[in-house]
């Protein structure tokens, strides 16, 4: 398994990108994919939608954290 980077850690670019990894290992990996509701890109990106379109509070002000948050959310929502 891999060191688990948690979407609040995001910051910059970089972080951003090792977090984009991470959940693209987690498809890779079973045990760490069973947290995956929407596991293909439709439902990935349907989630995504619906959830930048509930919103439930104020965006984070750093826009990399902010868009960690969303594929963080897409995960799950449904």
């Amino acid at each position: 398994m891999f060191s688990a980077m948690e979407h609040d850690q995001v910051c910059d670019p970089a972080t951003f990108a090792q977090y984009v990894a991470q959940l693209r290992a987690e498809l890779s990996d079973r045990a760490a994919r069973e947290k995956w509701e929407n596991m293909d890109l439709s439902r990935f990106l349907e989630a995504m939608s619906a959830w930048a379109a509930s919103w439930p509070e104020a965006a984070n002000s750093n826009p990399w954290r902010h868009a960690a948050d969303i594929l963080t959310a897409a995960i799950v929502y449904e």
